[in-house]
């Protein structure tokens, strides 16, 4: 009963500031504490690959996308309800993890991480940036720390350096 009050909870999100639809992935049977994105670079390609991340608020589907070729983003339930309340700071703790798609959105071809340690600072030192193209546990990051610029040139554009969404 409590699994079906969060899922409908979760289904409950329906939009975000730009429009975009986001569904709750209720089918998972992990606890909500195994989706934490840990905080050490080192670890993130292999909490990817166990797919925790799976059992938070996403996008409706995979969509195309002019930076990475296509893309799906999960978002957890501390970004997810700081961004239906419209806030222009999130919090400590907030992440994203967008699933990188080939162009012919079937493929998936790696991942971006972003992660809250702290205030973001204005140059999005606060947070932690993480990308890698290749899908195993034992895949290596090209970007892998906090006010990454190739990050940040494209992620200051948003709400405290997260965009909404793209329809999905």
């Amino acid at each position: 009963m409590r699994r079906l009050a969060l899922a409908l909870g979760l289904a409950a999100l329906a939009c975000d500031v730009a429009g975009a639809e986001v569904v709750a992935r209720a089918e998972t049977s992990q606890p909500v504490e195994s989706a934490a994105v840990p905080a050490d670079p080192a670890a993130i390609g292999r909490w990817l690959h166990a797919s925790a991340y799976r059992s938070w608020p996403a996008q409706s589907g995979v969509h195309a996308t002019s930076e990475h070729g296509g893309a799906r983003v999960f978002f957890n339930e501390a970004l997810a309800a700081s961004m239906r309340a419209g806030a222009g700071e999130h919090p400590v703790g907030s992440a994203a993890v967008r699933e990188l798609y080939e162009a012919d959105l079937v493929t998936l071809r790696g991942f971006a991480v972003m992660l809250k340690l702290r205030p973001s600072g204005p140059g999005g030192e606060g947070w932690l940036w993480y990308e890698q193209y290749g899908t195993g546990a034992d895949a290596k990051p090209l970007v892998a720390g906090t006010g990454e610029r190739g990050c940040v040139a494209c992620h200051d554009a948003g709400f405290d350096f997260v965009h909404p969404p793209e329809p999905g």
